[in-house]
């Protein structure tokens, strides 16, 4: 008997299901570079991505499920008609769940530095140097957490070579976060610069880097490009984009690119 197709959260352009302790999305151009990326962490002893289990009889992309809770928005934040984003688990902006990220991305880094990468067609273009095959886009919701810390990362469509700092800038924004203080207090969040720079030091700490202003820059060219693909996606009308626009979810984007812009020394420096 077939196993029931179970529509999972997320896959936002492509459908994903759940088939038994298998996880099927429709294939693409740069899904062969993706699955061979996962083929090779884990033949370097990464443990934190779903292993690569090749193509079903319908073509989809076939990767085996990570069993555990995904940290998922639950319903807008209501002040300002929702351009604060939604709500997270509230075990997402722990101190330790920020120590095991910086350690679990450096496992991952440097299972990945040594794949063969060039003559690949991947989603996004290649950024220089390129230091390993930057994820770029681990988010919350893109990682899969056990007993409130953070074990796996998942979705690794966006997955291209770049500098390490692009990922570690990209978490730093929705980690940290790199948020002004209206959305932190919407959320419950401290606020002020010097706790933004107490925890990103505890990232990069974990990491095993020590601050550096490129890595805030790197972000900051990572969160604009993202604003420009999200933009292009309300130009082209579908549905979710459309909606976080509406909201000013995007609007609120600019704004926190600006402010990690007015206070990048700060971050590193205090």
């Amino acid at each position: 008997m077939d196993e029931a197709e179970i529509p999972l959260e997320g896959g936002a352009d492509s459908r994903v299901v759940r088939v038994g302790e298998t996880v099927r999305r429709d294939a693409r151009s740069w899904s062969h570079a993706v699955l061979d990326l996962l083929r090779h962490v884990e033949r370097q002893g990464f443990a934190g991505a779903p292993r690569a289990l090749g193509f079903d009889d319908q073509g989809r992309e076939v990767l085996s499920y990570i069993e555990g809770e995904v940290g998922q928005g639950a319903g807008f934040i209501p002040d300002e008609g929702g351009r604060f984003d939604l709500r997270l688990p509230d075990y997402v902006w722990r101190d330790d769940v920020l120590v095991h990220l910086g350690t679990l991305i450096r496992a991952y880094h440097d299972a990945a530095a040594s794949f063969p990468w060039a003559g690949r067609a991947w989603r996004l273009e290649p950024r220089l140097p390129v230091e390993t095959i930057c994820h770029n886009d681990l988010t919350p919701w893109n990682t899969v957490f056990r007993d409130g810390l953070p074990v796996a990362f998942i979705d690794w469509d966006a997955a291209a070579p770049g500098p390490r700092a692009a990922d570690l800038g990209f978490v730093a924004w929705r980690w940290v976060p790199f948020w002004r203080d209206a959305k932190c207090r919407a959320h419950g969040l401290p606020t002020g610069v010097g706790e933004k720079a107490r925890r990103f030091r505890l990232l990069l700490d974990a990491y095993g880097c020590e601050p550096d202003v490129g890595v805030v820059e790197a972000g900051i060219a990572r969160m604009r490009h993202l604003q420009d693909h999200m933009w292009k996606l309300v130009a082209d009308g579908s549905e979710w984009e459309v909606e976080l626009a509406r909201r000013g979810v995007l609007d609120e984007g600019a704004q926190e690119i600006a402010w990690v812009e007015e206070h990048a020394g700060e971050l590193i420096f205090r």
